[in-house]
């Protein structure tokens, strides 16, 4: 009985991890999108389900899942880069309730123009790992699918890539000197709006990814994106809306804490995960209102 229940904890916990890989790469795009601009993009998840469907269209014209989802994160960094360089860019400085009208907005439309391309009917989007019903390895006793492995890879391979990115390149350390301080960055020859429009390029381009390993497992729909943004919005904030590090250790968190909801207290139900995981949440900013790992504003008057 013992060994049972061990067995189907490890099973849990990475089923949990492979959620919560989803959300932290969603979580990390918002973040990546907020440290440069100080804005959330509400429509990232919509940016992300469309470049989903983009991928899966190009599935059924015969290009290999792999190479599809690779186009989705390229058109996904346009998306993005082209969303701050002409929508948010013209607006910002003018009106920060501007920027969020115009990215609740952008969430209606792109919601809108995928049911008018691809219809609401649910679609079927192949996996680009091994998910067929024996394709599972063991860890002690417990039967571990290649899917949620492979999710969770991707994750600490797309981790790894950032922080290179961040502290090896030269982009990467002129995106932190903008997230630090704009003005100052400006005036040592730093072109930030570049920078800024490679920022929200990035973003929209792992969120593309992250919508494209859910597809395969909820079912890619316009509806699909709903949820798993609710909880990378979440995992960015008690992470530490500029903490990249953060956001990743809450997304996995909110994983975990979902499967072992579901898994255990089943007297909760599935409808009631949310409340309870936003309950825990709650009880974390009340704690330490700037998240887990986000760094504290102090203003000098």
């Amino acid at each position: 009985m013992l060994a049972f229940a061990t067995d189907l904890f490890i099973q849990r916990t990475f089923d949990g991890l492979a959620k919560g890989s989803i959300y932290a790469l969603l979580a990390l795009a918002l973040v990546v999108v907020f440290r440069g601009s100080g804005q959330l993009n509400f429509a990232q998840g919509e940016m992300a389900l469309f470049c989903a469907f983009f991928a899966q269209t190009l599935t059924l014209s015969g290009l290999p899942v792999v190479l599809a989802i690779v186009a989705a994160a390229l058109s996904g960094f346009v998306m993005g880069a082209g969303v701050e360089r002409f929508l948010i860019r013209p607006i910002e400085k003018k009106s920060p309730i501007a920027v969020v009208v115009v990215a609740v907005g952008l969430f209606l439309g792109l919601n809108n123009l995928v049911a008018v391309i691809w219809g609401v009917d649910a679609r079927r989007m192949p996996s680009p790992f091994p998910n067929e019903a024996d394709d599972f390895i063991r860890i002690g006793g417990a039967a571990v699918r290649l899917e949620r492995l492979g999710i969770i890879a991707v994750l600490l391979l797309l981790v790894a890539l950032l922080w290179l990115m961040f502290n090896r390149t030269r982009i990467g350390l002129a995106m932190r000197a903008v997230a630090n301080n704009q003005p100052s960055s400006q005036l040592v020859g730093i072109r930030v709006g570049r920078v800024l429009a490679i920022g929200w390029g990035l973003a929209g381009a792992i969120g593309a990814i992250g919508a494209s390993l859910l597809a395969p497992q909820a079912g890619l729909s316009g509806a699909m994106m709903f949820g798993p943004f609710i909880f990378a919005a979440a995992a960015a904030t008690v992470g530490g809306l500029d903490s990249p590090v953060g956001a990743v250790v809450a997304g996995l968190a909110l994983g975990l804490i979902d499967a072992y909801i579901v898994g255990y207290l089943t007297w909760i139900g599935g409808d009631l995960v949310l409340p309870v995981t936003f309950g825990i949440i709650l009880a974390v900013l009340v704690l330490k209102p700037s998240g887990l790992l986000g760094s504290v504003r102090v203003e000098r008057v």
